[in-house]
């Protein structure tokens, strides 16, 4: 299987390549930058029409959306044991984790970052900040009731849903500092062979 992951760090397609190196498959890089306008062309458009990252190319066929794509490549790959199968009864949790994510975390501290550091600063809406604050807060409060006394998501277990979830809260890694098992969470989490490798450039 030829794989092309379209790239750049410190994005949601960090995840993507975690989860390439946790399976242990061959993949090309074609780093894009956002800042530079490069998902805007039209070549780029025809891999993602909305210009967005990550997208990857399978055998020259192209797919978008992290969460798709983690979930897509982690069943095609089940002897590596990344989800429980999905006639277990263990594959409620792990969807749950999976939808949870793009769900609950990422909305309150993606628009946290927008309306803070990304969006030019003449648009940006201070007075919204306290609020998504206060919903993330909240969002990491039952992950800290959750991980207070399991390793992973789901128990023991290493998961994508980890990969998903370890992905999206490292990005403010200041708003875990009253969560200890959290810190101890991404602690673990980052000390993986595969992540390591996929933070090596």
């Amino acid at each position: 299987m030829n794989i092309k992951l379209y790239y750049m760090p410190n994005t949601r397609a960090f995840r993507v390549r975690w989860l390439l190196e946790e399976l242990g498959l061959d993949y090309e890089l074609e780093h894009i930058n956002l800042f530079k306008g490069e998902t805007k062309t039209e070549a780029y458009k025809a891999v993602h029409p909305l210009g967005y990252l990550p997208a990857i190319e399978i055998d020259g066929k192209a797919m978008f959306e992290s969460g798709a794509i983690c979930a897509w490549l982690t069943d095609k790959y089940p002897q590596r044991n990344l989800a429980p199968s999905i006639y277990s009864p263990g594959r409620r949790k792990y969807e749950q984790w999976m939808y949870f994510v793009p769900g609950e975390v990422e909305p309150p501290l993606f628009y946290h970052q927008l309306h803070n550091k990304i969006l030019p600063e003449k648009i940006r809406v201070k007075e919204i900040l306290p609020w998504l604050q206060e919903r993330y807060i909240h969002v990491l409060e039952a992950l800290q009731n959750k991980l207070a006394d399991n390793k992973y998501l789901l128990g023991n277990n290493f998961s994508t849903a980890d990969i998903m979830l370890g992905s999206s809260i490292s990005w403010m890694p200041e708003s875990l500092k009253p969560f200890p098992a959290l810190e101890d969470y991404i602690l673990r989490l980052s000390n993986r062979e595969a992540y390591i490798n996929a933070m090596r450039d």
